[in-house]
């Protein structure tokens, strides 16, 4: 293709012709000189969280400063129309590393544990030799969730993972990942490796660091993007130095992108259009790739792994669903016939709407919906008219497409999706209200389309924010009001009982997801929040048989095993506890706060070195638990060492300066150590900080200690 006739075709793409000028295409002279040497390749994967191809300043975005990223596209392949199957982290990152379609796989949204049977691309490369590595930026790609098979090490040290905390992703900043990442590098530096490092950053709540905050004030989505450009900037320049940018294959994506407003999207998870599911994509290697190589053709992510395997000389795998494009990256051969599968079916598991699935070919997007959607992206790159009654042929060339490639795509593994029935209340509501058209996707229960749901979803997330920085009566409110539009709203429940919790309503939060329950919106989410609030109001009996009845149905489910080993340890059923929490240690080797659980366990049986050895794998894991440094402190004061004991409970409450049982114990000690104005210190600050619920007896107790001291130091004086 001449410059001439490549400028064209980025015109009719709707992609800005000024970015691109730098590219060239090869010519037949031009293909010679491109061919990979087979070597061995390092591999280096860069995937940013919630990247959209068009906030990246190679991709034509003239309102960021993203040096680096561009600098990697310019000194390698850039493809331009590169997509997501599915907007949502851990689905698209498992099509991402196992080549295969969620159809496939079986992760269909978040919290999902891809199954066994999946190869993945550290599988691949361990068994070719390879070091591995993966350094990820938050929960959605924990261990738990079994993307770690394959990797030697698999390093999600970003804090504690207890559902107790708000119901927001935990999270690490990319210099703290970049940080493990190349001190891992640094000591492999020597040896064939694959690491994988995930940036989490551009997700929302965005707060980029200064001065990314000033210089993108009421732009923090971009100003995340450029911190985390300027991050991985530092690995690059890592490598580098180490002398590896020669021998590393660089892969730099996204798992999806950000609605940001386009089509009342805020954010992602619930659309299947371009703003979340086209991503940038870069391959980068000076040795074996081209320079300014621009690669139009529409792939998916699924062909990323096939692609790497190719370049580094091995095998496609027999399972791979993708395709290689190392003919279009060195000869600029099209890919043949290429379409790409999208769905969202998140939104039927947690708001009971209907499921969507699409299909995107070079001209054409179709999505199967309640009401159906067919856009002309030649014509219409922002998917805004509907063709679908102009357009019956292709519609149903397109519907027909899409089914066949579910049926031939599909695992049985995939079919496993939540089948909330909407009850009569919500059905009659959202007819009056014209959520509901009547049309069935094929075999799916009746369910609003998201389309005509979106303002819902709005007010939803309005009210999270709400909760999350403190507005708790206004959350109330707009919970409420998503609940009376839709009874069947799965997820609200759980947020709304959450806010009821922080507002120290544990009842009315209990009543909420009881009426869930009664209403057969039964997640197991939301069957394991009730489990933990039976459990604090002290209906352990209750706690055990919902708590088992979850561990049941998902053995997955690591959470569910803590806090059933939690009933347990109340309803003095030691063993059972014990047992429970190493299986949730089993799931997750990193779960903190079960081994702190486990050693509070051994605490109570007065095995005190085993109590030790959990407390300190517990606060290595994540040195702001608090609750470890509490039990470290009580292990040694047992043990008669009064000194480390006071030095671990002054870290717990540096931790956690209201921390209750760290201030009970406390006050305890110093009580007996005869340091009354201390005791009535540490005493006085856990009455005020105690909830009633948790801790009833010793406040009842503590408050007679309190006085009685009151009454002894007035005395003195």
């Amino acid at each position: 293709m001449n410059q001439r006739a490549l400028f064209r075709k980025i015109l009719l793409l709707g992609i800005p012709i000024s970015v691109y000028l730098f590219f060239s295409s090869p010519s037949l002279a031009e293909e010679a000189d491109f061919s990979p040497e087979k070597e061995d390749l390092n591999l280096l994967i860069i995937t940013v969280d919630t990247l959209r191809a068009d906030h990246v300043g190679i991709y034509g975005y003239k309102k960021i400063e993203t040096p680096n990223m561009d600098t990697l596209g310019r000194n390698g392949v850039l493809f331009s129309r590169a997509f997501c199957h599915v907007p949502l982290t851990l689905p698209s990152h498992c099509s991402l590393f196992t080549g295969t379609l969620p159809l496939f796989h079986g992760v269909r949204d978040n919290g999902y544990r891809l199954p066994a049977f999946n190869i993945t691309l550290a599988q691949i490369l361990k068994d070719k030799g390879y070091q591995t590595a993966a350094f990820v930026g938050a929960f959605p790609l924990d261990s738990r969730f079994g993307l770690d098979n394959g990797f030697d090490v698999y390093d999600d040290l970003y804090g504690s993972k207890n559902i107790v905390r708000d119901l927001s992703f935990i999270e690490r900043k990319a210099e703290e990942v970049n940080n493990r990442a190349t001190e891992w590098i640094v000591q492999n530096k020597a040896k064939k490796f694959f690491v994988w490092v995930h940036y989490f950053d551009p997700h929302t709540p965005y707060d980029p660091p200064t001065p990314y905050s000033r210089t993108y004030a009421n732009r923090e989505y971009d100003g995340e993007i450029a911190y985390t450009d300027s991050v991985i900037g530092n690995l690059i320049e890592k490598l580098e130095y180490l002398r590896l940018i020669d021998h590393t294959l660089i892969v730099l994506t996204s798992d999806h992108g950000e609605g940001l407003g386009d089509h009342n999207e805020t954010t992602h998870g619930i659309f299947v259009y371009d703003a979340t599911l086209r991503v940038p994509l870069i391959f980068h290697n000076p040795r074996i790739l081209p320079k300014n190589r621009f690669v139009p053709d529409q792939i998916g992510l699924i062909d990323v792994m096939p692609t790497v395997l190719d370049l580094m000389g091995f095998e496609k795998n027999p399972g791979i669903q993708g395709e290689s494009f190392k003919s279009a990256i060195f000869k600029g051969k099209p890919l043949s016939d290429k379409f790409v599968y999208i769905e969202s079916v998140a939104a039927m598991m947690d708001r009971n709407w209907a499921p969507l699935y699409g299909i995107r070919t070079e001209e054409w997007k179709y999505i199967d919906a309640p009401i159906p959607e067919l856009y002309d992206l030649k014509t219409d790159p922002k998917e805004e008219t509907n063709l679908v009654e102009k357009k019956p042929d292709i519609t149903a060339l397109l519907r027909q497409k899409l089914q066949t490639a579910i049926k031939k795509y599909s695992s049985s593994h995939s079919s496993h999706i939540l089948k909330a029935e909407m009850d009569k209340e919500t059905r009659e509501k959202l007819i009056s209200l014209g959520y509901i058209t009547g049309r069935k996707i094929e075999g799916e229960t009746e369910r609003p389309d998201p389309k005509t749901m979106i303002e819902m979803d709005n007010t939803f997330n309005a009210a999270i924010i709400a909760s999350e920085t403190g507005k708790l009566e206004t959350a109330r409110l707009l919970y409420e009001q998503v609940l009376d539009i839709q009874p069947s709203f799965i997820m609200c429940y759980e947020y709304a009982a959450y806010n009821y919790y922080k507002m120290g309503k544990i009842d009315e939060a209990i009543n909420l997801l009881e009426k869930a329950v009664k209403l057969k919106l039964m997640s197991n989410s939301l069957l394991a929040r009730l489990g933990l609030y039976y459990q604090e109001i002290g209906r352990f009996s209750d706690s055990i048989d919902i708590l088992e009845r979850v561990t049941q149905q998902d053995d997955n489910y690591a959470e569910a095993f803590n806090y059933l080993g939690v009933s347990y340890f109340k309803s003095g059923l030691l063993i059972k506890s014990i047992d429970s929490f190493k299986k949730a240690l089993v799931l997750d080797s990193d779960y903190a706060m079960a081994m702190n659980n486990l050693g509070n366990c051994y605490l109570t049986q007065k095995n005190y070195d085993l109590a030790e050895a959990e407390y300190k794998k517990a606060v290595l894991v994540d040195d702001q638990l608090a609750a470890g440094h509490n039990g470290l402190a009580v292990v040694f004061y047992r043990k008669g060492l009064i000194e480390k004991a006071l030095l671990s409970w002054e870290k717990s409450l540096e931790v956690e300066p209201k921390q209750p049982d760290t201030l009970y114990n406390l006050g305890r000690v110093h009580l007996r150590l005869g340091n009354k104005q201390k005791s009535l210190q540490y005493l006085e600050s856990f009455i005020k900080t105690a909830s009633p619920q948790k801790y009833g007896r010793d406040i009842e107790e503590v408050k007679q200690v309190i006085e009685r001291l009151r009454k002894e130091i007035n005395q003195k004086k």
